[in-house]
């Protein structure tokens, strides 16, 4: 289980541009994306487990850009392009208010809108083709414990199953790739198949998954109507880890 933080491009050490898994003896099965949250009882991680195929193509990423434009666009809501979706804030009906309002933050009917985004992006995710989602939890669990234990356990189904796959995993504003798999790959993010906004915004995605997955877990009475949203979007979802 290599990360792929902080190291030299890969064709720094070959001498040679191959192309992307050209060394690798097999050809990774997929791309897992996963994002931390929780509180200091319980660290909750979500992820989306998108087919390699699916990955490369971007086509994922465009369906969850396509869903960040039909934000900006929609007159009930004051997104911007360049704004990034914090599934926390949205929760708390964190935004602007519209752009003729002369209130300095969202009235009460624009707060339940913004929470409402968060619902929106778990039926989107749902939607995401070659994507499965899955969580994990670990009870009184700092989130570097968690990520370390999750990448353990996710690289452990594949060695395994006798598969590679990859990892990016964000915890706070730092994101950072994994090997899977024993089996040689690229060396830092810039070799990867996707660039990395695309993958900013599957990021943003993996958190509405972590967030709600553990508002589900957490039954918080502040947060009562966010309890259900994820059971009931994702009845499919991988069956979660203890970590």
């Amino acid at each position: 289980m290599n990360t792929f933080a902080n190291q030299p491009p890969a064709h720094a050490a070959g001498g040679d541009d191959l192309p992307i898994f050209a060394r690798a003896n097999t050809r990774p099965v997929g791309v897992y994306v996963a994002a931390l949250s929780g509180d200091r009882n319980l660290t909750m991680a979500g992820w989306l487990r998108i087919g390699f195929d699916a990955f490369e193509s971007k086509a994922v990423a465009a369906a969850w850009a396509e869903f960040r434009e039909q934000l900006h666009t929609d007159p009930a809501l004051n997104i911007r392009r360049g704004d990034t979706l914090r599934a926390r804030k949205l929760a708390a009906g964190q935004g602007r208010p519209l752009p003729l309002s002369t209130r300095r933050g969202p009235n009460r009917a624009e707060q339940w809108r913004y929470r409402q985004v968060l619902r929106r992006g778990l039926a989107t995710i749902a939607e995401l083709p070659d994507t499965t989602v899955g969580t994990a939890h670990g009870p009184h669990t700092t989130g570097g414990a968690a990520a370390r234990a999750l990448i353990e356990r996710l690289s452990a189904r594949h060695t395994a199953d006798g598969t590679s796959a990859l990892a990016v995993i964000r915890r706070n504003t730092v994101a950072t790739w994994y090997d899977l798999a024993a089996a040689p790959s690229p060396t830092s993010p810039e070799s990867l198949p996707c660039a990395a906004a695309d993958t900013d915004g599957l990021l943003e995605a993996a958190e509405f998954v972590a967030y709600c997955a553990y508002r589900h877990h957490a039954q918080q009475r502040n947060r009562r109507f966010l309890s259900g949203w994820f059971a009931e979007l994702h009845p499919g979802a991988e069956e979660p880890l203890l970590l």
